[in-house]
């Protein structure tokens, strides 16, 4: 009898021995579960405040970027007028440099035009001094002529018509005559009233000597001596 309740004693301090075991075990167990879980709650809180401080990056660059925005479409829209100012400007050199051109052009043809103007005047000035010159010796030809000679002097398109009378003694009212054409600085005839010998000579004598009064005298003493040769 004793020996059986010492077997139960002894049965159930190893139940209680083993029991404990269990317990420390479970308590081990439980304290090991217990920190296990105390660490991920502080990795969950410290990921929470990582995701946190990232989100708070997230809406700090969102809120750069929404600043940032507005200054880039202002840059570039700055640039783009930029540019179109640079193009307008070079367009704007282009046909000005086209206009200096086209000016500089139109001053060299009226330059040229204003030489041959120029020119053309100087020509008419000299031509001018000479026809006054002509004009000057024939006039004072014509009085000396005329109030000694009878001569008087016609002109008209370019031809001086000379006009002789008191040739003829016997009949001092007939009259001679003779024309010249002045051109290209140079004396033609172009109509006498009788042959006169060796015209021809003193044609080119007159154009060599310009002497307008000596051809004058020799051609009236050439009228005077036809009529003495009965010509």
């Amino acid at each position: 009898m004793q020996a059986d309740m010492a077997a139960q004693r002894a049965a159930r301090g190893r139940q209680i021995a083993a029991g404990r075991d269990r317990y420390a075990s479970d308590s081990t167990a439980y304290r090991a579960g217990l920190q296990s879980a105390r660490s991920g709650a502080r990795q969950t809180l410290s990921r929470q405040e990582d995701l946190a401080g990232l989100k708070k990056q997230v809406l700090d660059l969102e809120a750069d970027l929404a600043q940032a925005l507005p200054l880039k479409h202002a840059k570039e829209s700055k640039c783009e007028r930029t540019r179109e100012a640079i193009s307008t400007s070079a367009a704007a050199c282009e046909q000005l440099r086209n206009l200096v051109a086209d000016q500089r052009s139109r001053r060299d043809q009226h330059a040229a035009v204003v030489w041959r103007v120029l020119q053309a005047v100087e020509a008419l000035e000299i031509k001018s001094s000479e026809d006054e010159q002509l004009r000057k010796d024939v006039d004072k030809a014509a009085f000396w002529y005329q109030e000694s000679l009878g001569l008087r002097v016609d002109a008209g398109e370019g031809v001086l018509k000379f006009i002789f009378d008191k040739v003829d003694l016997q009949i001092p009212e007939k009259e001679f005559s003779f024309s010249l054409r002045f051109d290209n600085d140079r004396y033609t005839l172009t109509q006498s009233s009788q042959p006169v010998e060796d015209f021809e000579e003193l044609l080119k004598d007159l154009n060599l000597t310009n002497d307008l009064l000596k051809f004058i005298k020799i051609i009236r003493q050439r009228f005077q001596a036809a009529l003495v040769n009965g010509t």
